[in-house]
């Protein structure tokens, strides 16, 4: 095998050697452009990427310093970031840096800046749905500067519902013990959880600031004026409070310079008008020792050797006088449940008696005479009329025990007997005058409908079935067709 060389010329070493020294230029070139990569932060808003900046810090006080506005409002020293503001190191090679003002113009246009400050949430909040018209609970969620401040508006709050003097003898221990009959307080708390995180607040946030702001929010649920009532001549607390639809425990809530509503009015007075929608719910627990006046009850005899419509008062009745030991849980001021623990005869009631011709029980009910629903003593826990902006259409009446005898109200036909979410078990009568009681909330239903009934008969049990609290009767007078054209009577006018 031969192999040839071939002598290179001087012109071709040279080409040679100039190509070699570009190839090594080119790549010393393209080498330098390769930059080492640096240490830089990147800016995050709600998850996207807004930009690169050298300091973390120069950023921070850049905000601090141009968000003058928000310090002189809210009278603080420093202002932070949005919540959403991420600032996260980063080894990269990007180029793009912004200044600390680039970055600040980018988040004003798009995030709330924040100051430091607590975040209390109060759960389990009773609000009336609209929708569903029963309590539903809630949470309800307030900012504060200062935790000082929610302290002492809750203190105000409590103030609405428990006097002053009363709340500090509880707490002092220094209460009177009761000696004939008499109020003591066994127990004062409030029934929510309170959660309170200090934090950074955004200030899109509706962030209290002053004590009369909060105090407005935690009794009314707003901070907006009250509606107001100039008083005329004539004007008493108790029809006022009926005409604009609250109870009269709601209008001396919301005028505590009212003890009673027997206090005197005059001509010109403002009163407020404002429905009451506490935050948290304040729990009472009171023993109670009080005389109670017992009417006396009418009792029929029929005499069948009388003539139909032969009338004649055998015995006149006479009130009697029972001391009643009680024990009651309020929530904001309003009586949730009442059961009672003793009762004592100071003076026994004597029944009146009459006696009627006929010896057929009528079911046709009489006007002149109704006979009280439930055991004596008793307690009637809600009256008659406005409470939460809704009409209470007659009286919860407490005190005689779970599956205590529920009577008939007067003669009549049992024209409805059944079970709903709201009433439980309930009971229509038809007095066949154009009038109907109705009972609900009962444990047990002992008639049937279609069923004739006499005044005094037991039709039921008194419960705590539907939408109730605590173990109370429900009991309602109707003038004509009950909730469908009827419409309601205070029960007390019967009696």
């Amino acid at each position: 095998m031969i192999i040839v060389v071939k002598k290179m010329n001087k012109k071709n070493i040279l080409l040679t050697i100039i190509c070699f020294s570009l190839s090594c230029l080119v790549f010393f070139v393209g080498y330098k452009k390769i930059d080492n990569p640096q240490e830089l932060y990147r800016v995050y808003l709600s998850g996207e990427t807004i930009g690169y900046i050298k300091n973390k810090a120069l950023l921070e006080e850049y905000i601090d310093e141009v968000e003058g506005e928000i310090k002189e409002k809210y009278n603080v020293e420093k202002v932070y970031a949005p919540n959403n503001l991420d600032i996260v190191r980063e080894i990269t090679y990007n180029k793009e840096i912004s200044t600390e003002e680039e970055i600040y113009q980018k988040i004003k246009n798009i995030a709330p800046f924040t100051i430091n400050g607590y975040t209390i949430t109060i759960k389990g909040i009773k609000v009336m749905s609209e929708e569903e018209g029963e309590f539903v609970t809630d949470d309800v969620t307030i900012y504060v500067l200062d935790k000082e401040l929610f302290n002492q508006a809750v203190k105000n709050t409590v103030s609405v519902f428990v006097p002053e003097e009363t709340y500090n003898a509880f707490i002092n221990n220094t209460q009177e013990e009761i000696k004939e009959t008499g109020t003591i307080i066994e127990d004062i708390y409030i029934e929510n959880q309170i959660i309170i995180k200090q934090g950074r607040i955004s200030t899109e946030e509706q962030i209290f600031t002053n004590i009369e702001d909060l105090n407005k929010f935690l009794l009314f649920g707003t901070t907006e004026e009250q509606e107001k009532y100039v008083v005329k001549q004539g004007d008493i607390i108790s029809e006022i409070a009926y005409n604009n639809k609250l109870s009269v425990e709601e209008f001396l809530i919301a005028n505590p310079e009212f003890t009673s509503e027997n206090n005197l009015l005059y001509e010109g007075q403002v009163v407020n008008l404002g429905l009451i929608d506490p935050k948290f719910s304040l729990i009472e627990e009171e023993h109670v020792v009080e005389l109670q006046t017992q009417k006396y009850d009418t009792k029929i005899e029929y005499d069948s050797t009388k003539l139909a419509g032969y009338e004649e008062v055998k015995q006149e009745g006479v009130d009697g006088l029972v001391k009643v030991t009680k024990k009651v849980q309020k929530s904001n001021g309003e009586i949730e449940s009442a059961i009672i623990t003793n009762t004592e005869i100071v003076k026994p009631t004597i029944s009146r008696i009459v006696i009627r011709g006929s010896k057929v029980v009528p079911t046709v009910g009489n006007l002149s005479v109704w006979y009280w629903p439930t055991n004596k003593p008793y307690i009637i826990t809600s009256s008659y009329g406005w409470r939460w902006g809704k009409l209470h259409e007659g009286l919860d009446i407490s005190g005689t025990g779970y599956g205590s005898p529920i009577y008939a109200a007067n003669n009549g036909t049992i024209e409805r007997a059944g079970y709903t979410s709201i009433n439980g078990n309930y009971i229509y009568i038809n007095h066949n005058n154009g009038y109907y009681s109705v009972y609900a909330h009962l444990a047990t239903i002992d008639v049937k409908e279609g069923q004739a009934v006499s005044m005094g008969d037991k039709i039921g049990t008194m419960g705590q079935s539907g939408y109730a609290f605590g173990t109370h009767l429900h009991f309602s007078i109707f003038k004509g067709y009950p909730f469908v054209g009827g419409y309601t009577i205070n029960p007390l006018t019967f009696y």
